[in-house]
C-alpha cells in the first residue's frame, strides 16, 4: 500500500472525528460542540480522545470554563477549517437546489428563444418554487441517457402518450417585413420569391425541418432555381432579426413567429403553408418528481390551443420597385 493511500484511509476511517474536532476548536466548547452536532457531551469527548490517541498529541487544553487548542491543534484546525467550511456551503447549496425544485428543459435555440421565454414568468407565477433550466442545443438532447427532465424537439410522426405531448404540428411559411413586401412584392406565387433576397438558415444536410429547397418542392416548385441573393445565418433569432429589418425573406414557423405576425412586424409574403409530418413534442421521464409532471402538464395546456392556427396576414398587392440583388453571404449553424 503506498503512504499516500495509508493516510487517504485514516482520514476515511476518522472523518467522524475530525469533524467533532472542527466543531469543538470552532465553539471553544465541548459542550456547546455536542449541542450543534446534535450529540452528548461524552460521545463527543469520546470522538476527541479518539483523535488525539490516533496522532499520538493532545489537541485540546482543558479549562475551567471551555477548552483551548494546543500548538498541534492550532495546526489541525487551520489546515481543516477552510475545507470544512467550503464543504458545508456547497452541501447547504445541493439541499436547498433539491428544496426548490428544478426542472431542466432541453430544446432548440428557436423554440426556447421564440416559444418557450416568454411564457416563463407566468409558468413561475404559477407553479412557485421553480428552480428552470434551459438547455439549449441545435438539435436537443432526448430523455434516455441525459440530464434533462423535459425534453422538447421537433420530431418525425410523433406518437402522444402519457408522457408525451404534442405541441403543435410544423407550418411553415415565408415572412418578411411589410416594407420589404412593398418594395420587392407583390409575391402571388412561391416561384416569385426566387427573384428576392432570401435569408437561409444554415441546416446539415439531412435537417431535421423545412429548409428552403424542401418548402418550396412542397409548394410545387420542383425545379428550384438559385435565388436571386442569399443570406445564410447560423441562428434562427439572427434570421428573423434579418426579415424585421427588411433585408429579406425567411421561413417562419408558425407557433414561433406568432408574435411577429400579431404586431405587424412580419407578414406572410404569400399565401402558401407549408406543412410536414413534423411536429414540436414535448416528452418526460414516467417516473418524474410531481414539479417535473406539473410543468410538464402546465406547458402541454400551453401548446394544446395551438393545433389550428388561424392564418397569419398576408402581404396585399403592390406595385414592386426594381432593385438590383445582392451578394450572397455565409456563415457556419444554430437553430
Amino acid at each position: 500500500m503506498l503512504k499516500g493511500d495509508f493516510f487517504y484511509i485514516m482520514l476515511h476511517a476518522h472523518i467522524a472525528e475530525l469533524h467533532a474536532f472542527h466543531a469543538a476548536a470552532n465553539c471553544e466548547s465541548f459542550t456547546r460542540a455536542a449541542q450543534q452536532l446534535k450529540l452528548t457531551q461524552p460521545a463527543l469527548s469520546q470522538k476527541i480522545k479518539r483523535l488525539e490517541e490516533l496522532l499520538g498529541t493532545p489537541l485540546f487544553i482543558r479549562k475551567y470554563r471551555g477548552v483551548a487548542l494546543t500548538d498541534a491543534g492550532q495546526q489541525l484546525h487551520e489546515a481543516s477549517r477552510g475545507s470544512f467550511a467550503q464543504i458545508e456551503a456547497n452541501f447547504q447549496r445541493v439541499l436547498e437546489g433539491q428544496a426548490r425544485k428544478r426542472v431542466r428543459i432541453s430544446s432548440d435555440f428557436a423554440f426556447a428563444s421564440h416559444w418557450l421565454m416568454s411564457r416563463l414568468p407566468q409558468l413561475r407565477q404559477d407553479l412557485e418554487d421553480l428552480d428552470l433550466q434551459l438547455l439549449t442545443s441545435q438539435e436537443p438532447q432526448r430523455i434516455d441517457g441525459v440530464v434533462a427532465d423535459l425534453s422538447i424537439a421537433l420530431v418525425e410522426r410523433p406518437q402522444a402518450s402519457a408522457n408525451r405531448k404534442i405541441l403543435f404540428n410544423e407550418r411553415v411559411v415565408a415572412v418578411c417585413s411589410p416594407a420589404f413586401a412593398a418594395r420587392y412584392g407583390p409575391f402571388e406565387t412561391p416561384r416569385q420569391l426566387l427573384a428576392a433576397p432570401l435569408l437561409t438558415l444554415s441546416s446539415p444536410v439531412n435537417a431535421a425541418w423545412h429548409t428552403w429547397r424542401s418548402w418550396f418542392a412542397e409548394a410545387g416548385v420542383e425545379d428550384t432555381l438559385e435565388s436571386a441573393s442569399e443570406t445564410r445565418l447560423n441562428n434562427y433569432t439572427l434570421v428573423l432579426q434579418g426579415a424585421v429589418e427588411g433585408q429579406g425573406i425567411a421561413l417562419g414557423w408558425l407557433g414561433l413567429v406568432d408574435s411577429f405576425l400579431e404586431k405587424g412586424q412580419l407578414i406572410m409574403a404569400c399565401d402558401r403553408i407549408v406543412s410536414s409530418e413534423r411536429a414540436y413534442m414535448m416528452e418526460c421521464a414516467r417516473d418524474a418528481p410531481v414539479h417535473v409532471r406539473d410543468t410538464f402538464d402546465w406547458i402541454a395546456a400551453q401548446g394544446a390551443g395551438m393545433a389550428d392556427l388561424a392564418a397569419p396576414v398576408t402581404a396585399a398587392p403592390v406595385t414592386a420597385t426594381p432593385v438590383t440583388a445582392a451578394p450572397a453571404s455565409t456563415a457556419p449553424v444554430h437553430r
